[in-house]
């Protein structure tokens, strides 16, 4: 038989076990929280990155697939190929991430993605390798291959064969030196053959710089042209001048001294007619006549050096030819001085001459001519032809 006591307090152990049991089973839900709310591992990140042409200044695209976990972070770099690296603003779209742009250096480019945050970072990486894709340069160059006047004579670059291998070449600049020193520069980006008078002789050569639409470049040079400038051997020279003419001989007794004017026609012949210090042979006719009305003619020879200012030489001729009753012989010198002119200098000239005459050749200062006059070379102006 229990007594009252020891079921009262049986009543009150099993009334305090159910309500344990129904605390343990309200708090069961909330112990069971921290683990279902557990941190799940990080993806590691996905990269693709793609180019749409093979040759610099292609377009490119990257984009990283990766589902970040609460804490984690990415950052995508892009490395050129000069090695700068720049990091990369990304779109997001859900768990896609991309980014376009251009890549301007040919080379091989590097991208990379890593995620941080949670746990140890992950990364991953890859590359596109674009090639220069310089334009191809094409230059050719001719100078005539025939005498002619280098007023006209034309030196030709033809830059026309250079390409693109992508796009369209959009600049030409031509280049062209004369002996090695820079005369001319082109614009040949609308017209791809140019042409222009030669200046003169010598070695000429062109150099041709093109640039695609991208502005990638190329340079190529041709080889030298060698342009010979081709002088005239001889040429028809026209003299006019007046002086003082003094002869004691008995048809001029009474007045031995006589201003005299005129003009002669000649024939110059150059022994190097491509140099500037040459000697020429000059065969002239003289005809002039004096203030008394003396009129009179000369046959002469004469040999100078010429050089780059002027000349000096001698000569000797017959005086009055056909006339036995005052024909004379004489010896003079000769000098002279260049004018120039805007192309060609040595045309003009103004000259001096001194004739001493043979027949009373001792007493010099009464048998003499002086005469002071212009030259008019009609030497036409050289030709030129590459070699």
């Amino acid at each position: 038989m229990t007594h009252p006591t020891h079921r009262l307090a049986l009543r009150l152990t099993s009334a305090f076990a159910r309500a344990l049991g129904l605390v343990l089973v309200a708090a069961a839900p909330g112990l069971a929280a921290p683990s279902a709310a557990a941190q799940l591992p990080q993806d590691p990140p996905v990269i693709h990155f793609v180019a749409s042409g093979e040759y610099a200044f292609s377009a490119a695209r990257i984009t990283v697939d990766v589902r970040l976990e609460q804490g984690g972070r990415l950052s995508v770099t892009l490395t050129s190929p000069s090695g700068v690296s720049e990091p990369l603003s990304m779109d997001r779209d859900a768990k896609r991430h991309s980014w376009t742009g251009q890549l301007d250096e040919a080379g091989s480019w590097r991208a990379e993605a890593t995620v941080s945050g949670v746990g140890s970072p992950q990364s991953a990486s890859a590359t596109v390798s674009l090639d220069e894709g310089a334009p191809t340069c094409s230059l050719t160059i001719s100078a005539p291959e025939q005498e002619t006047h280098y007023l006209t004579a034309e030196f030709v670059v033809n830059s026309c064969g250079a390409s693109a291998v992508t796009g369209d070449i959009a600049t030409r600049y031509i280049t062209v030196l004369q002996d090695g020193v820079q005369i001319s520069t082109l614009d040949a980006s609308d017209q791809c053959e140019r042409r222009f008078v030669l200046p003169g002789d010598g070695d000429y050569e062109a150099t041709v710089s093109v640039a695609d639409d991208r502005g990638v470049t190329a340079t190529c040079s041709s080889a030298d042209v060698g342009v010979d400038a081709l002088h005239a051997r001889m040429w028809p020279s026209l003299d006019l001048g007046g002086g003082l003419y003094r002869a004691m001989r008995p048809d001029t007794a009474s007045d031995p001294s006589s201003l005299l004017a005129g003009g002669a026609g000649a024939l110059t012949i150059a022994h190097q007619p491509t140099a500037a210090r040459t000697r020429t042979l000059m065969l002239r006719v003289a005809a002039g006549l004096g203030h008394n009305r003396w009129g009179g003619s000369s046959i002469d020879v004469i040999l100078t050096q010429q050089t780059e200012g002027g000349f000096f030489g001698a000569g000797a001729g017959l005086w009055a030819p056909g006339d036995p009753d005052i024909m004379d012989a004489g010896v003079f010198a000769t000098a002279g001085f260049n004018l120039p002119t805007y192309y060609q200098a040595g045309r003009t000239q103004i000259f001096t001459e001194l004739r001493l005459f043979a027949r009373q050749i001792t007493q010099a200062q009464d048998n003499f001519a002086g005469v002071v006059g212009i030259r008019f070379n009609l030497r036409p102006t050289h030709k030129l032809r590459a070699r």
